[in-house]
């Protein structure tokens, strides 16, 4: 008879995630791994993600924490797929207790501020989800002036004040990707990223579908920032207010864009003679 399967415990995946660290603790420990030399440890670490090595993998033995100090290993930091962020349900409400969700985001917290002390000033991609606020913002853009890359998901802690301070701080940015970040949804926030980062390549912006945004529905704020975004190949943009008007402002201010995703910004009807303007863009994908 085959046994039931175990049920998950309601703490947002942090007893998961420590078991299977102590799995990987308890595969390695018949074998000697202390010898190897630092370029295969750094092979072998390279294959884990930041948390990963922060939570287990990086402290097997002496050697490997001394290899998982390597800076190289953190020019890439992704901490969006963590079980400790396994905390929504289909509609977007959190699971956990309020108290449990605060004690995962400071872990959280902490971990990506090692991260970013390891990389001794090399950090050039960052990517958060949920737990990222102002404070550690600010503590990325006072250590990573080589970030090129920076993705924030849902993550309410971030004001325009906190981010804005960083972009000032990160002059190299080249792609930003900002999803549901309701506190950033300001004219002011996207006026400042064109004018903080000269060289940014590539822009997502995606947006909570509110009933502010139903309201306003020709406001238009984002493209008032595009429009001076003068260096982008690629842009994103959902639930955005992009009417005809603003679209053909985008273009006049973007001429190298290559990528344009506009598939849910309802306001926008394009009519022959946009549609012919936007014959030199490779991949064009415009609302149904």
């Amino acid at each position: 008879m085959t046994s039931p399967s175990p049920v998950s415990h309601p703490r947002c995946g942090m007893e998961k995630k420590m078991r299977t660290m102590t799995d990987v603790d308890e595969t390695l420990s018949g074998r000697d791994w202390s010898e190897l030399p630092q370029d295969a440890l750094m092979s072998i670490l390279g294959k884990f993600g930041a948390l990963e090595i922060l939570m287990g993998a990086g402290a097997v033995c002496h050697s490997w924490l001394e290899a998982a100090k390597v800076p190289n290993l953190w020019r890439s930091v992704d901490m969006t797929q963590h079980e400790l962020l396994d905390v929504l349900d289909d509609q977007g409400r959190y699971t956990c207790d309020r108290k449990i969700l605060q004690t995962n985001f400071e872990v959280l917290c902490a971990m990506a501020r090692v991260a970013v002390d390891r990389s001794g000033g090399q950090l050039e991609a960052f990517h958060g989800k949920l737990f990222v606020n102002d404070e550690l913002l600010k503590y990325i853009a006072d250590r990573s002036p080589a970030l090129k890359t920076l993705s924030i998901i849902s993550c309410d802690g971030v004001s325009s004040q906190g981010f804005t301070h960083l972009i000032a701080k990160c002059p190299m940015l080249e792609d930003l990707k900002l999803v549901e970040c309701i506190n950033l949804r300001r004219r002011e926030t996207y006026q400042a990223i064109a004018k903080a980062c000269a060289q940014l390549k590539r822009f997502t912006l995606c947006n909570l579908p509110t009933l502010e945004f139903l309201l306003s529905r020709s406001s238009g704020e984002e493209a008032d920032g595009v429009v001076a975004m003068h260096e982008l190949r690629s842009l994103t943009l959902t639930n955005c207010n992009v009417t005809n008007n603003y679209l053909a402002a985008i273009l006049d201010g973007c001429p190298h864009l290559e990528v344009l995703d506009l598939r849910l910004c309802i306001v926008i009807d394009i009519d022959p003679t946009l549609m012919a303007r936007c014959a030199a863009i490779k991949s064009l994908r415009l609302p149904a």
